[in-house]
């Protein structure tokens, strides 16, 4: 059974480029471009592992984050940033987030993370 990997980042770029890039390693990608259309999406095909960029308007990758763990998600996430913060990561980390991975990123490292979480 392939593994669900739901993407959350307002930039339509970096949606584009993980989920092809994902789904040619062999995963189901979903792509959500605001925190709303995730709780959405999580609700019709809960993920394995949520990939949640910070930085987001209306309701940023915490928010976002506190509302999947209220409806009782438990995918693993690991968040994309490139404003983090020790604060932030705390918040995070209380929320249960596996990695914070800085923007800009190296995608096969991304990949190779996200395989390990996956499997792991």
């Amino acid at each position: 059974m392939r593994k669900r990997i739901l993407v959350v980042d307002d930039e339509e770029d970096i949606c584009r480029l993980l989920t092809e890039s994902l789904r040619r390693e062999g995963f189901q990608v979903a792509a959500a471009r605001s925190g709303r259309e995730a709780l959405t999406l999580v609700e019709q095909e809960p993920p394995d592992l949520i990939i949640l960029d910070l930085a987001m308007p209306e309701m940023d990758g915490i928010e976002t984050l506190r509302r999947l763990r209220e409806r009782g998600v438990t995918a693993k996430v690991l968040i994309l940033t490139a404003y983090g913060t020790a604060q932030r990561a705390r918040e995070a980390m209380a929320l249960g987030v596996r990695e914070f991975i800085g923007k800009p990123f190296d995608l096969d490292r991304l990949i190779r993370i996200v395989a390990q979480e996956v499997t792991g």
